[in-house]
């Protein structure tokens, strides 16, 4: 029969003391506070082993200071540099907390520490600060320069010829991006340049124009008219070519001199007589079109010497304008050239509107009435015409499209009496 044996309690109290006390340590250790940094422990580049830290402090301020006077900021855009020193927008190592944090995870890494055998080198980051309104300003300063914008497609005259100019997409910087991105190189307290390609989307954003303005694409230059120019200051002739050139009429809307051109200051010099031949000339490139038809134009009381009768329009009185109804269906583009003295009007549409030839017909003339003045500078017998005066007439307008004729109005031109100076009266008296 075998006897059991029976360990010695002692050892089962040794054990348990032994498992006690590694605990103990190890708990002691779990809350142990670093007073001193160990050798070789360093902050970027800057050894800080050794010090407490109050010494760790000192010498992290003394690198600040050091920051302070040659720390910056290199920025590459292609060819151009800018350069942001660190006192411009307060950079430095917030010291408090770069220690604080070295020092917590120093404490916290104890017992690795104690398991390990320790770590040669140790090299921790410092925490950078920086005023973030300071580097916004710096930053927009500079790449502000680059900011352009979309040049939306356009459509213009050559030599009669309709040209369109696609669209160019503009530039727009995202400071924000800029913000984040430098302000990480900043936080790294590296005094390498930063590069920004020009082709970075994330910084370059492509952008264009209004979406809304590319509806419609023209194509086709539906009529056109030319009407010849006085004498008048060309200063005065390109802003009624600006205000004329690129007017968009929508269908159904109505093409109105008034909201192109400024309609008011007609007494000055010269300016009657221009945008009345202005008036003229967008009157004669839209009403050849189909679907266009006059709302509100004044035809002149005299034969003018720039349009034939029936095909002019002026500008005067209390409600002078000119208003022509869009009945097209389509949208239309009114284009302008001034060449050899003469302004050039061009319809343009997406699609291609029957257009045609305006024709006026006179008739019923009337022969001016003569009137005689008696003169003193003339002999008996002698005549002189002062004025020839002028007939009257009707012109009948019609709108040929294709074989289609349309009679669209009428003008009345009252005669003009014709004046004659007599040496003696040319009545005869009565017998006695």
């Amino acid at each position: 029969m075998r006897k059991q044996t029976k360990k010695p309690a002692w050892i089962l109290f040794v054990l348990l003391q032994a498992l006690l006390g590694s605990c103990t340590g190890i708990f002691a250790l779990s809350g142990y506070r670093v007073n001193t940094l160990p050798d070789d422990t360093y902050a970027k580049g800057i050894n800080i082993g050794g010090l407490d830290f109050q010494e760790a402090k000192a010498r992290l301020e003394d690198y600040n200071s050091f920051l302070m006077d040659k720390g910056r900021v290199e920025i590459l855009v292609g060819q151009d540099r800018h350069i942001i020193s660190y006192d411009q927008i307060d950079a430095r190592i917030d010291v408090e907390k770069t220690l604080d944090r070295i020092f917590g995870e120093l404490s916290g890494n104890a017992v690795n520490t104690l398991v390990t055998g320790g770590s040669a080198e140790t090299v921790h980051e410092p925490v950078a600060s920086f005023n973030t309104g300071k580097l916004s300003a710096e930053i927009e300063k500079f790449f502000s320069q680059y900011n352009r914008e979309p040049v939306p497609d356009s459509y213009r005259i050559e030599d009669g010829e309709l040209v369109y100019s696609p669209e160019i997409s503009g530039v727009r910087v995202d400071y924000a991006a800029l913000v984040e991105r430098i302000g990480a190189h900043i936080n790294s307290l590296s005094q390498e340049a930063v590069e920004i390609r020009q082709d970075d989307p994330e910084v370059f954003a492509a952008v264009t124009s209004d979406p809304k303005e590319k509806d419609e694409v023209y194509r086709f230059v539906v009529s056109s008219s030319r009407i010849r120019l006085g004498e008048t200051d060309r200063n005065t002739e390109e802003e009624i070519l600006e205000g004329l050139n690129g007017s968009i009429i929508p269908p159904g809307e109505m093409v109105q001199l008034s909201k192109m051109l400024d309609l008011s200051g007609l007494a000055l010099e010269g300016r009657q007589d221009l945008v009345n031949r202005a008036a003229t000339a967008v009157y004669q490139a839209f009403l050849p079109i189909k679907g266009i038809t006059p709302i509100n134009r004044r035809p002149s009381e005299i034969v003018l010497p720039y349009s034939e009768p029936g095909l002019e329009t002026v500008i005067c009185g209390e409600n002078g304008d000119l208003v022509l109804e869009n009945a097209t269906g389509q949208s239309l583009m009114l284009l302008c050239e001034i060449k050899d003295k003469s302004l050039c009007c061009y319809v343009v549409s997406p699609g291609n509107i029957p257009g045609g030839v305006l024709i006026a017909h006179k008739k019923d003339v009337v022969e001016p009435p003569v009137i005689y003045s008696v003169s003193s500078e003339l002999n008996k017998g002698e005549t002189r015409v002062v004025s020839e005066g002028q007939e009257g007439f009707t012109i009948q307008v019609e709108r040929i499209i294709g074989n289609d004729r349309e009679t669209l109005y009428t003008d009345r031109y009252d005669p003009v009496s014709r004046l004659v100076e007599v040496g003696d009266s040319p009545l005869q008296k009565s017998p006695k």
